[in-house]
């Protein structure tokens, strides 16, 4: 039986060949869902106490992925847009078994900034089969701050999520790759999360969809002077990091840290 990989991506590119190729060697079959607008669309935004117009996506994904995969048999990428990411990646899921006509053994969700070394969705996937208890498990993240050298503190976060499909045939996920009640991590295995490592423009356009829409999704609204005072203008003395207003001092600060040199040079050899 087969084993699959589903992505969703409206914006983030900077890894997501990085991404994608760390985990396709596992899988038989790698689906991308991309959607050129964000979950909720308005024309303007209100940031630091202005309203501003809200910038368009400067993003193409699907030149993107044509431009990489398109030769690449094992990786199809579908345009696919949504109002919310509520059991978004369950949908993704059925999309692609009315796709290929069949349902796989196993499926991993991710997200275009999460990269594994090449080793790991393999054997998370060995892991779950052994683990005949819990329908799914995923990998707690180590989460990067501006580049590979800085990390936040860990937090009690999962990043991709596999599940068992025999075990869970009717399924859902939350905002992300998992449910509420099924939250089950390996402790032998970890995923990187790039997600505050995007460039300037990209990591803005994601802080105003971030601001745009959270309330309209029931998601922790963002502090709007995050960009500029504590990623953009960031120091080694910065504090209180976390995107949500109401819960900066959940990420302390920024603290040094070294990668494993294996998954930089990996990487490095699949940067597009």
């Amino acid at each position: 039986m087969e084993r699959w990989a589903i992505y969703r991506i409206h914006y983030g590119l900077d890894f997501l060949k990085q991404s994608i190729d760390s985990v396709k060697d596992s899988v038989d079959r790698v689906f991308v869902y991309y959607s050129v607008h964000p979950w909720v669309v308005a024309p303007q935004v209100t940031y630091m106490n202005k309203i501003i117009d809200m910038p368009g996506l400067h993003e193409d994904v699907q030149s993107f992925m044509y431009k990489h995969y398109r030769a690449k048999q094992k990786v199809r990428y579908h345009k696919y847009e949504c109002s919310t990411p509520a059991n978004q990646f369950s949908n993704l899921y059925r999309m692609s078994v009315e796709k290929v006509g069949h349902a796989p053994r196993m499926v991993i969700f991710m997200e275009p900034d999460m990269v594994y070394h090449k080793c790991v969705p393999k054997a998370l996937f060995e892991e779950l089969e052994q683990r005949t208890d819990i329908p799914c498990l995923g990998t707690r993240q180590v989460e990067l701050w501006k580049e590979h050298h800085w990390r936040i503190p860990q937090r009690d976060r999962i990043g991709p999520m596999a599940w068992h499909i025999e075990r869970a045939p009717e399924f859902n996920t939350h905002f992300g790759t998992w449910h509420p009640n099924a939250q089950f991590a390996s402790d032998q295995f970890h995923n990187y999360n790039f997600g505050f490592c995007l460039n300037e423009r990209t990591m803005l356009y994601k802080h105003l969809t971030a601001i745009q829409f959270s309330a309209a999704i029931g998601d922790s609204i963002p502090s709007e002077e995050w960009y500029e005072e504590k990623w953009l203008n960031w120091t080694p003395l910065t504090e209180d990091l976390e995107i949500s207003a109401n819960y900066k001092h959940t990420i302390p600060k920024a603290v040094p840290y070294e990668m494993d040199p294996v998954v930089i040079e990996q990487m490095r050899k699949s940067a597009p």
